[in-house]
């Protein structure tokens, strides 16, 4: 057995293990809150407060399992237009209040990849939600790129509006590493990563800040 194996079994696991107990919990909160009317305002605050909290765990658990299959599981890609997927998500964050747009040259926003389409809306809506949270209630803007050389790609950058300007500035900083470990998002950016990875495509930091990101994922063959 591999490591990547036991990997996937361990957070198989994990997952199985803390669901039972979460689900319990949750039920207990959920008798609670019928109650809270009844209960004085500080204690209905408390049972909100930890129900949240629970909630919050348990889409952990959720995504634990989620980042265990996708170890184990080889996507079935099809044709798709990544840049339209990528509109259409940047569309959905924004119907959530967040001030997201979405830009390519029209002449590539019909080139395709082979993907997987809802893997890869989950990776980007992942992504454009780290860098809505960092920039708070800036605008956001996600900008597609084709790059043409040797490796044929599709180029998503992801970061202040208008801060990217062509394909040689996303190429231009593609050795900074991202950090997919930062707190406040669950596994949403390590599963993003995995996706992005299992379509042979690769992440990377856009440099003046943290709130930056750019993606590179190799065109479909014609």
């Amino acid at each position: 057995m591999n490591l990547d194996e036991d990997c996937r079994r361990l957070m198989a696991l994990l997952a199985h293990e803390m669901r039972s107990p979460g689900a319990v919990v949750a039920g207990y909160l959920r008798m609670l809150k019928t109650s809270a009317p009844e209960l004085p305002a500080r204690e209905q605050r408390m049972i909100e407060e930890a129900n949240r909290s629970c909630a919050r765990l348990m889409h952990i658990v959720h995504e634990l399992s989620d980042l265990g299959e996708l170890e184990g599981q080889e996507l079935k890609c099809v044709p798709l237009s990544i840049f339209t997927l990528c509109d259409e998500v940047a569309q959905s964050v924004s119907e959530d209040g967040s001030d997201v747009t979405f830009v390519c040259d029209d002449g590539d926003r019909d080139v395709k990849i082979d993907g997987h389409e809802a893997r890869l809306k989950q990776a980007v809506s992942s992504l454009i939600a780290s860098i809505v949270r960092e920039r708070g209630t800036a605008s956001v803007e996600a900008r597609g790129f084709v790059d043409r050389t040797a490796a044929p790609s599709a180029l998503i950058a992801i970061g202040e509006p208008g801060a990217i300007a062509s394909a040689a500035d996303v190429l231009r900083h593609q050795q900074t590493p991202f950090d997919r470990w930062r707190g406040g998002m669950g596994l949403s950016l390590p599963i993003a990563h995995r996706i992005i990875l299992a379509h042979r495509g690769s992440l990377w930091a856009l440099p003046g800040s943290r709130a930056t990101c750019a993606v590179s994922l190799p065109l479909a063959d014609v």
